[in-house]
């Protein structure tokens, strides 16, 4: 398996089995208070419905989660997707900031996130390495995403009567994102 797979992976990466990030769409406004409180996110600072994409290491989508009310956290998002009972014990997830990390090594996964400075003025090389590496595996989900989002369907805010049908649209649309040309050429 590990020569089909693209080179950032190869090197240093090749047990990563897939990479997580979590999406929003805007949606109207709900007329009910407590719906509108549910699917408020404070980081769009608007309603909105939340998923999770995962990719495989050559870019294809090959997880997706429902959409939740825009105020869940990522965690919890992923906590809710049953997406750790499908991982099997030394598979490896690169994602950022899930806080997930305990959940995961219960079932001897290990999370793979960038370093951050503490109190250090650079990084050592090996550090600059594995940052570069997982940054790049990072903006491969997130074309992924921009990728759905990119149907028509997704422009603006959803209306309230779509809400109903989101979810398999969602499923739809990140399904017809693997027919694009690839995110990731394999040399």
């Amino acid at each position: 398996m590990i020569e089909y797979m693209p080179l950032p992976f190869r090197f240093g990466n090749k047990d990563v089995r897939i990479i997580v990030d979590c999406t929003e769409f805007p949606i109207q406004k709900p007329s009910s208070p407590m719906e509108q409180q549910l699917t408020f996110s404070r980081y769009k600072n608007t309603n909105t419905l939340k998923g999770m994409i995962g990719i495989a290491p050559n870019g294809a989508i090959s997880f997706i989660s429902p959409l939740y009310c825009g105020s869940i956290s990522d965690k919890q998002l992923f906590l809710k997707s049953k997406l750790m009972d499908r991982l099997e014990p030394n598979d490896v997830m690169a994602d950022k900031g899930f806080l997930i990390s305990e959940k995961l090594e219960n079932i001897g996964c290990k999370l793979q996130c960038p370093i951050f400075l503490k109190d250090k003025i650079q990084f050592e090389v090996a550090e600059m390495v594995s940052n570069s590496q997982l940054s790049n595996m990072r903006v491969t989900v997130e074309r992924a995403i921009s990728r759905v989002k990119q149907y028509k369907y997704f422009e603006g805010a959803l209306p309230y009567r779509c809400l109903p049908h989101v979810d398999k649209v969602f499923f739809i649309a990140c399904m017809m994102c693997n027919f694009h040309t690839p995110l990731i050429q394999v040399t």
